[in-house]
């Protein structure tokens, strides 16, 4: 992997005494004003503050050393994209994201003395904290620390926002290096994101000399991943049936596929008979031989498998007398209405009046 940027010229700075402390100690922040600035008295990381340090550095001082970027197509190498702090990003699964560590020992050119001076920073290592690979989450605060025998340790966070996606960032296996003028690139150890990897501005491991020109300019990348969405089980809820005399019918069974696929229903009506049925054959009937209580269950078969539940069951009792057969009515009635009335009335009527003339007339011979 390369690194690009400008390679700047060495900054003189003006004369003046310094002080070395051979023990390491804390620095405060020294406010950068220009190449009259004094260096740190003694070895320090990232010491300055400002916004007009010369180039490259973070683009709002040494404090803010850690930042990240989504390098155009995912090109590792493209120098035209910057690194920020916070990294705003849609997190597309397998996107990857660069990140950067800027190291600068403050101290003195003057005290390098070619590697074996005051100023020289030993023991020099940058370790990186990830989430963990199974750890998911929509923002992410990575930390870089760097770390010495003779300088205290400074810290860094960086945020990456994933825009409401839940994701995991993974560290990518080798992505890891270094640049400076006096070492070119160097590849630097995985074990940057677990115990540490030692750096160098020069060329022996875990020296740090003091100077603008020997600054140090770690990259990683991590990857994007998309957890998959755990497969929801289907779930088989409910079944409904009416009965009529001893025929049984399945009028639905409500179930929820989840990630599944349903093919087939099985109904099981508990007398040693079963059917498999598809889900649109509903409703199903069946008829009991006997009486008795009996126990349907519906069983969904599924590309996860069988599933029931205690939900997708019924009792139903067997119980009736057989049918009585309808009574087939006569084939004419009898009309009993009022027409019928009155024509027996006439018809005693004539009858009466014909036997008062006959014994009338019978009277009349006598």
């Amino acid at each position: 992997m390369k690194l690009n940027f400008m390679k700047k010229t060495s900054i003189a700075l003006a004369s003046f005494s310094i002080v070395f402390a051979l023990a390491a100690g804390i620095t405060h922040a020294i406010p950068y004003t220009g190449s009259t600035t004094p260096p740190s008295p003694i070895p320090a990381y990232n010491v300055f503050t400002g916004s007009n340090l010369p180039a490259p550095m973070p683009s709002d001082g040494e404090q803010d050393f850690f930042q990240g970027r989504v390098p155009a197509n995912g090109n590792l190498n493209e120098g035209t994209t910057p690194f920020v702090d916070p990294v705003n990003s849609a997190c597309t699964n397998g996107e990857l994201i660069q990140l950067h560590v800027y190291v600068h020992n403050g101290a003195s050119v003057d005290g390098n003395n070619n590697g074996s001076g005051p100023s020289v920073i030993h023991g020099a290592q940058v370790k990186v904290a990830l989430p963990g690979a199974d750890y998911k989450s929509t923002t992410f605060s990575p930390t870089a620390t760097l770390s010495a025998t003779n300088a205290s340790s400074v810290t860094d966070s960086v945020a990456i926002n994933c825009n409401g996606q839940k994701v995991e960032l993974q560290y990518v296996a080798g992505s890891a290096s270094q640049y400076s003028i006096g070492s070119g690139v160097v590849p630097l150890s995985d074990s940057i994101v677990t115990s540490g990897a030692s750096i160098r501005s020069e060329q022996v491991p875990g020296d740090v000399w003091g100077c603008w020109n020997e600054r140090v300019y770690v990259v990683l990348a991590v990857k994007v991943v998309i957890p998959p969405k755990p497969p929801v089980t289907p779930t088989c809820n409910l079944i409904t049936f009416d009965t009529d005399y001893r025929t049984v019918k399945v009028k639905s069974v409500t179930y929820d596929a989840g990630s599944a696929n349903v093919s087939k229903l099985i109904l099981n009506f508990g007398d040693g008979s079963s059917s498999t049925i598809n889900t649109t054959q509903l409703p199903y009937g069946h008829t009991y031989a006997n009486n008795g209580t009996y126990l349907i269950r519906a069983t969904l078969e599924t590309s996860a498998g069988q599933i029931t539940s205690d939900g997708c069951t019924a009792k139903v009792t067997i119980n009736n007398k057989p049918p009585v057969p309808p009574v087939t009515p006569p084939t004419n009635l009898v009309n009993t209405g009022p027409g019928d009335a009155l024509g027996i009335f006439a018809a005693v009527t004539i009858v009466g009046a014909f036997a008062h003339r006959l014994y009338s007339k019978l009277q009349g011979n006598r």
